[in-house]
C-alpha cells in the first residue's frame, strides 16, 4: 500500500487501511499523521487495531485496544478532531473531564490533550482540514465554526444521538473497503456525509457542553506534575514523602488524586510509567544496550522483581521485547 500523503488535502480518492499492534507505542504510530505517545496503564499483553480512511480533506478511523492507556495526543495541525469513545460512564476522561457514555470530544488540532481510556475500548475519531470544515458551515447552515467550537471540547449528546452518529462512521468506513466496494461513492461524496453527521451534531439542539468539577480538573493537573517529576528523576524513583512535599499534599490527598485520574494507587501509576519507558527503549531505542542498564536507568535495581513486574504488565518478558524489535 503506498504511504499515505503529507497532507490530508493530497488524497484525491479514499485510502482505507487496517493495521494492528502488539505494543502501545506501535498503536500510537499506525495513526497516521498524529503525533503522540502512549502509556500502557492496566497489565496484560496488549492487542490494539486502528481503521483508517483518508478522503480529500478529512480523516476518519476507528482505533480499539484491550487495556487501559494514557494518550498523549495531537492531531495534525489546522484541523478540528472529533472523538466518539464507545464506553460506560466515567470510565474515560479527557483532560479531566470524566466522559459520559453520551460524550464527544472536540480539539483543535496541532494542540496536544491527554486520554485516559478504558481497560478495552473503541473510540471513534473524525479529523477534518478547519478551514474546508469551516467553509461548509458558513455555506450550508451560516454558522461560525470558530463560535461553535466555544461551546466546549467535550458535550453530551442526547440518547441515541451519539449511537446514530457512530453508526453513519462504521456505514461510511464499510463503503470505503475494497477497490470494488460501493464504486457510486467517491471520496467527496463520503466527505459530504461525515461532513453533514458533524454539522447537524455541531448546529443541533441534541448537543450539551458537558461540565467538569473544578476537584477533577485539580485532581488532572496534580498528575501531570506527578508524571513530570518522576520522568525527570528516572534514576531515582521518588518515594511518597518526597512527592508529598514536592507537590505540598498530603500522602491522603495524593492517593486520591492519582486514583481518581488513572484508576491507579500512586506506587503503582509511577512504576507503570516507569515500564512503560523501559519498554520504549528496549523496543525502539538506538543501539543495543544491556537490558539490566535500561532498567537501572529508570530505577530498577532488582532484575528478577523487575523481570517479574515487566512481564506482568506486558504480559513478556523483557528479552523478548528486544527480540521483537
Amino acid at each position: 500500500m503506498p504511504p499515505f500523503p503529507a497532507t490530508p488535502s493530497d488524497r484525491v480518492r479514499p485510502l482505507r487501511r487496517v493495521t494492528r499492534a502488539r505494543d502501545a507505542d506501535e498503536q500510537a504510530h499506525n495513526l497516521s499523521q498524529w503525533d503522540q505517545r502512549y502509556d500502557q496503564l492496566s497489565p496484560g499483553h496488549f492487542e490494539g487495531s486502528v481503521t483508517e480512511l483518508w478522503l480529500p480533506k478529512t480523516q476518519v478511523f476507528v482505533e480499539s485496544a484491550n487495556r487501559q492507556l494514557r494518550q498523549t495526543c495531537a492531531a495534525w495541525p489546522r484541523s478540528v478532531w472529533f472523538g466518539i469513545p464507545a464506553a460506560r460512564d466515567g470510565m474515560m476522561a479527557m483532560g479531566g473531564k470524566a466522559l459520559s457514555s453520551h460524550a464527544v470530544c472536540v480539539r483543535d488540532g496541532g494542540a496536544e490533550f491527554d486520554l485516559i481510556t478504558a481497560p478495552d475500548f473503541n473510540l471513534f475519531g473524525i479529523v477534518v482540514d478547519r478551514l474546508a470544515f469551516a467553509d461548509y458551515l458558513e455555506d450550508t447552515a451560516h454558522q461560525d465554526l470558530d463560535r461553535l467550537l466555544q461551546q466546549g471540547d467535550v458535550r453530551n449528546l442526547a440518547p441515541g444521538h451519539k449511537e446514530a452518529l457512530c453508526a453513519t462512521l462504521a456505514g461510511i468506513l464499510a463503503d470505503a473497503e475494497g477497490p470494488a466496494a460501493s464504486p457510486g461513492y467517491t471520496a467527496e461524496e463520503l466527505q459530504l456525509r461525515i461532513f453533514d453527521a458533524l454539522a447537524a451534531m455541531l448546529t443541533g439542539q441534541h448537543s450539551q457542553p458537558a461540565a467538569a468539577s473544578r476537584t477533577r480538573l485539580q485532581h488532572q493537573q496534580l498528575v501531570d506534575k506527578l508524571r513530570q517529576y518522576v520522568l525527570t528523576h528516572p534514576e531515582q524513583p521518588p518515594a511518597i514523602p518526597e512527592l508529598c512535599a514536592h507537590l505540598h499534599v498530603s500522602r491522603r490527598a495524593l492517593q486520591n488524586c492519582v486514583e481518581d485520574i488513572t484508576g491507579l494507587p500512586p506506587l503503582a501509576y509511577m512504576r507503570s510509567l516507569r515500564l512503560n519507558e523501559v519498554r520504549r527503549e528496549l523496543r525502539y531505542g538506538e543501539g543495543r544496550r544491556p537490558i539490566s542498564s535500561v532498567a537501572y536507568d529508570w530505577g530498577f535495581t532488582h532484575m528478577s522483581q523487575f523481570a517479574r513486574d515487566y512481564k506482568r504488565m506486558f504480559g513478556e518478558l523483557p528479552s523478548e521485547s528486544v527480540s521483537g524489535r
